[in-house]
């Protein structure tokens, strides 16, 4: 299935918007899982542009990524740092709370 920008329904066009400036985890392809400031969507068929990111390593504390939308959780979860990073055509983005 191919990921599309925008989204016509009855005749009103819609467009994905990214939450830019807002840290969020984002799932990309083959099990990666990164967390970071969504800098922009570079324009390149659905890339997101991550700054000052994580690869979410790993956790055990059973709240599952989810449980890092939290800031109280964030201590529970190994991340390590990788600085900017392009993920092409995420999977999905989730909204952190911190």
């Amino acid at each position: 299935m191919e990921l599309k920008d925008t989204m016509t329904i009855d005749g009103v066009t819609y467009r994905r918007e990214r939450p830019a400036g807002a840290n969020v985890i984002v799932i990309a392809a083959n099990g990666w899982i990164f967390v970071g400031e969504a800098a922009c969507d570079d324009g390149n068929g659905g890339n997101l542009v991550l700054q000052n990111a994580s690869v979410v390593r790993k956790w055990t504390n059973g709240k599952g990524i989810g449980g890092l939308v939290k800031e109280a959780n964030k201590p529970e979860y190994t991340l390590d740092p990788v600085g900017t990073i392009t993920v092409h055509a995420p999977i999905a983005t989730i909204e952190c709370e911190w």
